[in-house]
């Protein structure tokens, strides 16, 4: 009994965990089927929770990702420019920025679809549809992470284009 408990715990684990190592396939046997079954009401409940502070992460992190965008890049680049500093590079990198944030958006909103569909699913009577689909919700959980990875990548550079044109106008004011 003990032992089908913590199997069964762990099965739920691997289900709540959506990371890149547990994307791979794996194959559905009897018990794993089974556990799916017995453990759905538990299941969907973590689910449930998983989407509760996934809305909550995509609202901060749009908010920061529209303060970045409205706060830094276009204030900068509007200064540049005010100051006939015409820099291409940060121009770039803003419609670079822009553009993987409306990408963040969709994939965001396609992964609360899917993870919505996965919730509603009845995992007690259709397990292996049931993990077909929490197959595809990591996979769109995994373009959000990738989204994100993308839109820090150009922050760094941005960061850097910062730091390398205030170092040429410091230099310049020395000369």
């Amino acid at each position: 009994m003990q032992k089908r408990i913590n199997y069964s715990l762990l099965l739920a684990a691997v289900i709540v965990v959506f990371s890149s190592s547990t994307a791979t396939a794996i194959k559905l046997d009897e018990n794993r089927i089974g556990a799916i079954s017995q453990n759905c009401s538990i299941i969907r409940e973590r689910l449930r929770r998983i989407e509760s502070a996934g809305a909550k992460s995509r609202v901060y992190l749009g908010t920061q990702y529209e303060s970045v965008y409205s706060g830094l890049m276009s204030n900068f680049s509007l200064r540049l420019m005010r100051n006939g500093i015409a820099k291409q590079d940060i121009a770039d990198q803003q419609a670079a920025f822009e553009s993987e944030r409306e990408r963040f958006r969709n994939d965001f909103i396609g992964y609360s679809q899917e993870l919505q569909t996965l919730i509603s699913m009845d995992c007690r009577n259709e397990p292996e549809k049931f993990y077909q689909q929490l197959e595809l919700t990591r996979t769109k959980r995994e373009d959000i992470a990738k989204s994100i990875n993308r839109l820090n990548e150009i922050i760094a550079k941005h960061r850097k284009s910062i730091l390398d044109i205030r170092a040429d106008l410091a230099g310049n004011a020395d000369e």
